[in-house]
């Protein structure tokens, strides 16, 4: 392994660890308040997702070889990190919902049993991942999570490390302030179709 996917491999797993730290402790620090009690009885009913894609009624010309090429390597990388953006996610709410049962004592050390954990799961993964995998991992760890990983390491470490993780990350051609946007950024909007066909069993 050379010196910048040894880096890459690194700042992936490190990125990760600590925002599955920092999401577990804004929560511990910021407690949901209990909901009001409800007077009225309401009905709730659960209905299906459903997924709108446009039309396009003007004529559109075929993809290049080269832009097929594109489309599949993008839809490869998605199938392969995004298992891991809902993993990193699925462990932080369960995690989080466990540790309200256990005494304040108990909580630091439970997490960093679980954050060591994480780390070994996560590190041989991370070893397999291309640098735009990489890259695209932190964006859907994003999109799972809602905040820009730069928000959450400057809520909890200070603007310091979150201006060090910045610059480490700018080195390996990531930004911790982006936003997962498909709604205006055509990329995530490419991105956003794949996850939802990959999860409707269509792709």
């Amino acid at each position: 392994m050379d010196m910048k996917t040894h880096c890459h491999t690194s700042y992936c797993l490190g990125l990760i660890i600590v925002l599955f730290a920092t999401l577990f402790r804004l929560e511990a620090q910021n407690p949901t308040s209990p909901p009001p009690a409800i007077i009225d009885t309401l009905v709730e009913v659960e209905i299906e997702e459903i997924y709108v894609f446009a039309r396009h009624h003007q004529k559109v010309r075929p993809l290049t070889l080269e832009e097929r090429r594109q489309l599949w390597r993008r839809i490869r990388d998605v199938k392969k990190v995004y298992p891991y953006a809902k993993y990193v996610a699925a462990t932080i709410i369960e995690t989080y919902e466990y540790m309200q049962t256990l005494p304040e004592k108990e909580q630091e050390p439970h997490l960093k049993r679980v954050e060591k954990e994480l780390k070994k799961e996560m590190e041989p993964k991370m070893r397999d991942l291309t640098l735009n995998q990489g890259r695209l991992l932190i964006k859907l760890i994003n999109r799972q999570c809602g905040m820009t990983g730069y928000q959450l390491i400057q809520s909890f470490l200070g603007g310091f490390r979150a201006w060090t993780w910045q610059i480490f990350a700018r080195i390996m051609g990531a930004n911790l302030k982006s936003i997962y946007n498909p709604l205006e950024d055509p990329d995530d909007a490419l991105t956003e179709r794949i996850i939802r066909l990959h999860e409707l069993q269509r792709l």
